[in-house]
């Protein structure tokens, strides 16, 4: 047998190098998987942009706190702080002493008058010891002395005293009851005295006690402690700042003023605390509760949030607009608060806490970001009739 030098196959090829009579293939079934699932996408693509929605969000940064701001516990005189009787995160009660204000003035003033009330009692005392022992004698002369005018009534009946011996000794008397009447009212006017000495004690102890203790004008948790014991403060000076327990926790957010003018009240938001993960607790629900209708000053920052870096730091883009975001709750979680994924982080997340926060300021189909570029496209492009 012959040895082949080429294929069957090769010699029919050659044969007929046209193959005219094979179907054409034009598109593989990999290219129609492919049409397919681009037609598909298409067509989700189309579905989406009139029934999807792209929120539109404007961002600030801000601070979780209650009550919208933070309070503060001043100083009512100047003096030496010598003891802060509470600590950071304490919760304290209203008229609860928190400090000390050392008042040396004051106790000195206050220690002469205990001296003085101490002289004047002791006076008192030796004067009422001796005036009674004289009031005394005289008492038992003004008897002696009535016992004889009773002798001379009978005597003048008798023709043998006259009516001037018994006028003068009703004079008499008259006479040793006046120096009693003198001596009681001298003794009342040392009453007087030492009562007097008394109030003035009596009022420069509650002097003392309102500039020598710091009280709690408020029931709340402690802050931030701004003193430490043994430094002098003026009268005003920021010994501590509170926050409210009455109050619920709202974030306050500053916004760049442009952007800040589309929020609304009402609007929901997403509040991220610096101390949780997004990726894996995601954010707080949030609600805007007021947006302020002027920018923030420098001023105004620093008493809403009581630290000036803070307030500079807030403020570093220009005048932002303030507004107050109330977290919604939700007591199933551990934090109290309704989270977007999950229960939120397993611990507290306490006022306090920087955090930055997203408002959503409007919702709109994709279809209506497109919709407006296809008209003025269209209308570009389509002749326009002319008048005659």
């Amino acid at each position: 047998m012959a040895k082949k030098l080429f294929r069957q196959a090769a010699l029919d090829k050659l044969a007929s190098p046209e193959r005219l009579d094979e179907l054409m293939q034009v598109t593989s079934p990999v290219g129609w998987i492919a049409l397919a699932a681009l037609g598909v996408a298409i067509l989700v693509a189309v579905v989406w942009g009139f029934t999807g929605e792209i929120t539109t969000k404007v961002d600030g940064q801000g601070i979780l706190l209650r009550g919208e701001a933070v309070l503060d516990v001043t100083a009512g005189a100047e003096g030496r702080l010598v003891s802060v009787d509470v600590h950071v995160g304490d919760v304290v009660k209203r008229g609860q002493q928190l400090a000390r204000i050392e008042q040396p003035a004051l106790e000195l003033e206050l220690a002469n008058k205990h001296r003085e009330l101490d002289t004047l009692r002791q006076q008192d005392a030796e004067q009422i010891a001796s005036v009674e022992k004289i009031d005394a004698g005289r008492r038992k002369q003004i008897d002696e002395l009535r016992k004889e005018a009773v002798v001379l009534d009978g005597l003048i009946k008798d023709g043998l005293a006259t009516l001037a011996q018994k006028r003068q000794t009703e004079s008499q008397i008259a006479a040793i009851e006046q120096e009693i009447a003198t001596s009681r009212a001298i003794g009342a006017g040392r009453s007087n005295q030492v009562a007097g000495v008394q109030s003035e004690i009596a009022q420069l102890e509650r002097t003392l006690a309102e500039r020598e203790k710091v009280v709690s004008p408020y029931t709340g948790r402690v802050l931030e402690l701004m003193l430490d014991p043994g430094n002098l403060v003026a009268a005003g000076s920021r010994i501590l700042t509170l926050e409210t327990l009455e109050a619920p926790v709202d974030a306050v957010v500053y916004i760049p003023a442009q952007e800040g003018k589309k929020v609304r009240a009402g609007m929901r938001a997403r509040v991220s605390p610096t101390t949780v993960r997004v990726e894996e607790y995601g954010y707080i629900i949030a609600k805007v509760r007021s947006v302020a209708d002027f920018p923030a000053t420098p001023e105004g920052l620093e008493r809403t949030l009581r630290n000036r870096t803070l307030a500079q730091a807030m403020s570093g883009r220009g005048a932002p607009l303030e507004v107050v975001v109330r977290l919604q709750v939700d007591p199933k979680t551990p934090s109290g608060y309704q989270w977007s994924s999950s229960k939120g982080p397993p611990v507290q997340v306490y006022t306090g806490t920087l955090c930055s926060a997203s408002v959503e300021v409007a919702k709109k189909r994709p279809a209506e970001y497109v919709l407006p570029f296809l008209k003025q496209l269209l209308g570009a492009t389509l002749p326009t009739g002319g008048g005659t």
